[in-house]
């Protein structure tokens, strides 16, 4: 159970984000308000960052099903597809990334080219109407966030919700991080790699993700004050962490 020194460690919000992280003006795609992504009262919401191949994804899943909420992850993938009329493998190319995906960079190690994709990514930008589908990509991503979050009862993962709903009520934020050797030997098994091509694929991901946001949100995501409680899954197991999660949601269903 979570005893007094845990709820006020809870009841402490994480601090306020840098000035310049904001949510785009809606002005600008739409004149739909955008929902607040305040869950009703008697429910919660569960953000979940995660390090590639930290299992991340596997102990939200496990959240959900232990505690009876919705798990929200290619969900959002597939609702934002139909908003804007692509198919989803454009879709999931775009999901959670500026430019590159999982799939180039495994291809990229497959075929033992040079392994500079980061680099080239940083000394040639996207062209301007690229950075501009990137750009109604991401903002009808927190649109559909901010919907599933005002719903309540769920357990979002990825996309910057840590930082789209930081200030919203009955709302926890969880980072699940691990060792690197524990997450090179993850995805070795995941996409059957040897060693130099899963700290390959780790190394480029985790720079996808912090060029993703920074640049939408201003910080990347590893800080610990915008999280109410960090799991290092080579210490815990899924299910262990899992666990702890639950253990806090009716503390989470206080929080203002």
């Amino acid at each position: 159970m979570v005893d007094e020194m845990q709820k006020e460690q809870l009841t402490n919000q994480p601090d306020k984000l840098p000035a310049n992280t904001q949510l785009l003006p809606e002005t600008l795609w739409s004149s739909e308000p955008m929902a607040t992504g305040d869950p009703p009262e008697g429910t919660v919401v569960v953000t979940i960052a995660r390090q590639f191949g930290s299992g991340g994804s596997d102990i939200a899943r496990l959240v959900a099903q232990i505690s009876g909420l919705t798990y929200i992850d290619q969900q959002i993938i597939a609702e934002v597809a139909q908003r804007l009329g692509v198919d989803m493998e454009y879709a999931t190319n775009q999901d959670e990334k500026t430019m590159g995906v999982v799939g180039h960079i495994l291809d990229a190690i497959q075929a033992s080219n040079p392994f500079n994709l980061h680099y080239n990514t940083l000394q040639h930008p996207a062209p301007a109407h690229t950075q501009l589908k990137e750009l109604g990509y991401f903002h009808i991503t927190q649109k559909v966030i901010l919907e599933l979050a005002t719903q309540g009862n769920a357990v979002i993962v990825g996309r910057g919700s840590q930082f789209l709903l930081h200030n919203a009520p009955r709302t926890l934020h969880i980072y699940i991080f691990a060792p690197l050797p524990y997450r090179i030997n993850t995805i070795m098994n995941q996409f059957h790699l040897n060693h130099h091509g899963a700290s390959q694929l780790i190394e480029q991901r985790d720079h996808e993700q912090d060029l993703y946001l920074r640049r939408y949100y201003g910080t990347d995501g590893r800080q610990p004050r915008f999280y109410h409680l960090l799991i290092n899954t080579g210490l815990f197991s899924f299910e262990s962490a899992a666990n702890l999660i639950c253990q806090a949601l009716p503390v989470v269903k206080e929080l203002k």
